[in-house]
């Protein structure tokens, strides 16, 4: 999969859980959207790239901000943790600091200053 097959993956699946995190059916963001269901269902898979009005229009629909539909395709570590701080979010705050914890353990491996027992 080359990187512009995994960027349209991973917009989808932002497309998708602000959908889920809504309630609302693809049928109806599709009517929304005046488009099939069909294309709509390609958008969340990353099948389709939609177009950057329709994004616009997701975004509207969902009363989200744009960068939220595309959080997790950059490579940027600002990026990326803005994409992280948008999976926490209606997690309680107790989960979260679980989260927290995980993470800085991984990057505490990653950066090699602890060691992991295989």
């Amino acid at each position: 999969m080359d990187k512009n097959e995994q960027r349209l993956k991973m917009i989808g699946a932002s497309i998708k859980r602000k959908r889920e995190e809504t309630g609302y059916t693809q049928k109806l963001v599709a009517e929304h959207l005046d488009i099939t269901e069909k294309t709509y269902s390609e958008y969340e898979r990353g099948k389709t790239q939609p177009p950057l009005l329709k994004l616009i229009a997701i975004a509207e629909f969902f009363e989200c901000r744009l960068d939220e539909l595309l959080v997790g395709i950059s490579p940027a570590p600002d990026d990326q943790a803005q994409h992280i701080a948008s999976l926490l979010h209606g997690l309680k705050r107790a989960d979260r600091h679980h989260i927290v914890k995980i993470v800085e353990k991984i990057v505490l491996i990653a950066k090699g200053k602890i060691k992991v027992d295989t």
